[in-house]
C-alpha cells in the first residue's frame, strides 16, 4: 500500500520530492513478534472475554508452535533484588522470573483474571516450533529410536519440543478446554493430514491460526516436483494431486503459491461450516509505504464470536498499519484527511450494498444479513460499523423492525426481532 499512489486522483501536497528512501528491514523475528502481539491484544483478548461472558468455560489455552528464539529466552526476565535502606536494615525485594517469550501472554492473563467475568488464559510455547528438520519417523539406519517422554509445565510455559512431538500429550492436557493454536504446517517437516486431524476432530472450541511463509511454500512445491517422497507428502496434506497442474515457470510462481494455498484451504474447509479465512498482513517498509509481508495467515473457526473477534482484529491491524505508515511524513494531516474521506466513501458503499442485499433477499434477521456482509468484506469493517449501518437504515425508514420488546432507546435488532424491507 503506497500512500503516494493511493491518492493519485487527488491533489497531492507540496514537497513530495522530499520523501525519504529509507527501507525498513523486516526479519522473521520482527514479523513473528508483531504477529503474536497483535493476535494476543486484538484477537485473543476479545475472544476470551466472549468465552467468559458465556459462563460455561473458565479456561482457555494459547498454544504457540511457531518457535521461539532460544538465545532471546536463555536469560529470563527478572528484576534484580534491590535493598531499600530504612535507617536500620535493608529490605530485599524478590520478583519471580518470566521468560521474555511469556511476558505478553502473562500480562494479558493477569488482566483477564481480574475482570468482572474472569477467565484463565494459560499458555504453552513450543521451543522447536511446529516441526524439526530431522525426520524422526524415517529411520533408515537401525531400529526406530524410542521417543523421549515430553515434559509439560504444570501451569503452562515453554515446552522443549516441537508440535509434532508434543501434540498427543499436549492435547490430552488441554482436555475439554477451548484453545487457540498457532502452527505452521509447511515447516521444516511438512504436516500430514492425520497430524491436522487431531485438531479438526476436537469437539470443544478450537481456533486455528496457520502462519505460513511463502518461501516455505515454494520450497515444499519445488521439493515435491523433484522427489516422489515429497510429492506423496504434499498430496497427503492437500488430499489431492491437483498441485501437479500448477505453473512451473519462475515468472508464474506467485500465482502457483496462491493456488497451492487455495488447495490447502479447500482441504480444511470440509471440517468447518464457517468459511476459512486467508489473511494478508501489511507492514510498514518505508515512510508512506506499507506492503503485505511474504506470509499468509489462515484462520479457521466453528464459532461465530471467534469469527467476529478476528474480523475486528484484522480491521484494526490494517487501519493501524496505514496510520503508522504515514507518521512523520510531510503533510501527515493531509494524508489523514484523505484516508478519512476514503473510509467514509467505503462506508457509504456498505450502506448501499446492505440496502440492496436486504431488498433482494428479504433477510428477516439482522444477524444473518450482518454475517453475510462481514464474510464478503472480511477485515475491512468493524462489527460496530455494520451495526451503525442498520441504525441509519432504520432512521431513514429504508427498513422497518418489528421489535420483540419495545424500548425508547436506539438499539440493534436481535435474534428475536424481524426486519421488514420497504
Amino acid at each position: 500500500m503506497d500512500l503516494w499512489t493511493e491518492f493519485d486522483d487527488h491533489q497531492q501536497p507540496q514537497d513530495v520530492s522530499e520523501r525519504t528512501s529509507h527501507t525498513r528491514r523486516l526479519t522473521e523475528r520482527v514479523i513473528l513478534s508483531s504477529l503474536r502481539d497483535w493476535l494476543l491484544q486484538d484477537y485473543a483478548a476479545a475472544y476470551c472475554r466472549s468465552l467468559a461472558a458465556m459462563r460455561i468455560f473458565r479456561r482457555c489455552y494459547w498454544v504457540d508452535a511457531l518457535g521461539i528464539d532460544s538465545k532471546a529466552n536463555a536469560q529470563p526476565f527478572e528484576e534484580k533484588s534491590e535493598s531499600v535502606k530504612s535507617g536500620k536494615k535493608g529490605r530485599s525485594k524478590t520478583v519471580s522470573t518470566i521468560p521474555p517469550a511469556l511476558q505478553s501472554i502473562c500480562g494479558l492473563s493477569q488482566i483477564l483474571a481480574q475482570e468482572s467475568k474472569p477467565i484463565t488464559l494459560q499458555s504453552f510455547l513450543l521451543e522447536a516450533g511446529s516441526s524439526k528438520h530431522k525426520n524422526t519417523r524415517l529411520a533408515r539406519n537401525g531400529p526406530t529410536p524410542v521417543p523421549k517422554p515430553i515434559a509439560l509445565p504444570k501451569n503452562g510455559g515453554i515446552i522443549h519440543a516441537s508440535w509434532l512431538e508434543a501434540a498427543t500429550p499436549l492435547l490430552q492436557e488441554l482436555e475439554q478446554s477451548p484453545a487457540i493454536f498457532l502452527l505452521n504446517p509447511f515447516g521444516p517437516r511438512m504436516f500430514s493430514n492425520n497430524d491436522l486431524a487431531l485438531l479438526y476432530q476436537r469437539t470443544v472450541p478450537t481456533e486455528l491460526c496457520f502462519f505460513i511463509a511463502h518461501k516455505q511454500l515454494e520450497t515444499s512445491l519445488l521439493a515435491a516436483r523433484r522427489t516422489p517422497e515429497q510429492a506423496t507428502l504434499l498430496t497427503g496434506l492437500l488430499r489431492t494431486d491437483r498441485w501437479k497442474t500448477l505453473p512451473a515457470i519462475k515468472e508464474e510462481l506467485p500465482q502457483a503459491l496462491g493456488s497451492l494455498l487455495a488447495l490447502f484451504i479447500a482441504s480444511m474447509q470440509r471440517h468447518f461450516l464457517l468459511p476459512v479465512q486467508r489473511i494478508a498482513l501489511p507492514m510498514q517498509i518505508r515512510p508512506a509505504i506499507a506492503e503485505d509481508v511474504p506470509y499468509t495467515l489462515i484462520f479457521a473457526t466453528r464459532r461465530q464470536d471467534s469469527l467476529f473477534s478476528m474480523n475486528d482484529a484484522v480491521c484494526l491491524y490494517r487501519r493501524r498499519a496505514y496510520e503508522k505508515s504515514r507518521q512523520g511524513v510531510l503533510n501527515e494531516e493531509w494524508f489523514a484527511q484523505q484516508e478519512q474521506l476514503r473510509l467514509n466513501a467505503n462506508l457509504q458503499q456498505l450502506y448501499q450494498h446492505t440496502l440492496q442485499q436486504g431488498h433482494a433477499q428479504r433477510i428477516r434477521r439482522w444477524h444473518d444479513l450482518r454475517q453475510q456482509l462481514l464474510l464478503l468484506n472480511f477485515g475491512q469493517f468493524m462489527l460496530q460499523d455494520y451495526d451503525v449501518i442498520i441504525n441509519q437504515l432504520l432512521l431513514n425508514k429504508e427498513v422497518r423492525c418489528e421489535w420483540r420488546q419495545h424500548s425508547e432507546e436506539d438499539r440493534i435488532p436481535g435474534n428475536d426481532d424481524t426486519l421488514v424491507w420497504s
